[in-house]
């Protein structure tokens, strides 16, 4: 059993990696740089890099947060309406989020030049999907219905991210809150009557 300081430690090294990454990424691209430039910038040696991250790309995106398994039990045993559930699990997690802007910053910028950490970041969503699934499933009796809401949910701090990035004196929690608006009207339109 790894003890907590171990872990700890771990979890700065990983996270000084990935900073040494997107730093460099700011001045060059993630293509033009190297394992070992990244290496000698976070102070570890190349095969301390790999033990932490398989290439540079995993270490550009990191390691990022999951939903927490408090949120989650919240979520499954949640009383109040499942819109109002499912937007306190993100406000929980947005505040994660904003604790390392910095860090979402500059794997924003990753993101959109480089293909290979979009594949990687897409991987581990659809992790975070299916795990938001089966939590739902427990407050919905169709899983495809529970999909549906965890892609959302998913998308919507995505979203938020994307909005926060490209609107100037925007803070994360505004444009979860713009997104979040946008969904429930967007899920109000799509259960309407249609009219004839």
């Amino acid at each position: 059993m790894t003890s907590p300081l171990r872990e700890r430690r771990r979890q700065e090294t990983a996270r000084e990696i990935q900073k040494a990454t997107l730093e460099l990424a700011m001045q060059k691209s993630v293509e033009d740089i190297t394992t070992e430039e990244i290496a000698a910038a976070a102070g570890v040696s190349t095969r301390t890099f790999f033990n932490y991250y398989p290439n540079k790309e995993a270490a550009a995106i990191g390691h990022p947060p999951s939903f927490s398994e408090e949120t989650k039990d919240a979520l499954r045993k949640g009383t109040g309406s499942l819109a109002a559930d499912i937007k306190a699990l993100l406000d929980e997690h947005m505040k994660i989020l904003v604790r390392d802007e910095a860090i979402v910053r500059g794997v924003g910028n990753v993101l959109r030049t480089n293909e290979k950490a979009r594949g990687i970041l897409d991987g581990f969503l659809v992790g975070e999907r299916r795990a938001l699934t089966e939590v739902l499933c427990s407050r919905v009796e169709n899983r495809q219905t529970a999909t549906a809401l965890a892609k959302n949910a998913v998308d919507a701090i995505g979203g938020s991210i994307f909005l926060w990035e490209h609107t100037e004196g925007m803070s994360l929690h505004q444009a979860l809150d713009v997104v979040w608006d946008g969904l429930i009207d967007a899920s109000r339109l799509l259960s309407s009557s249609p009219t004839e």
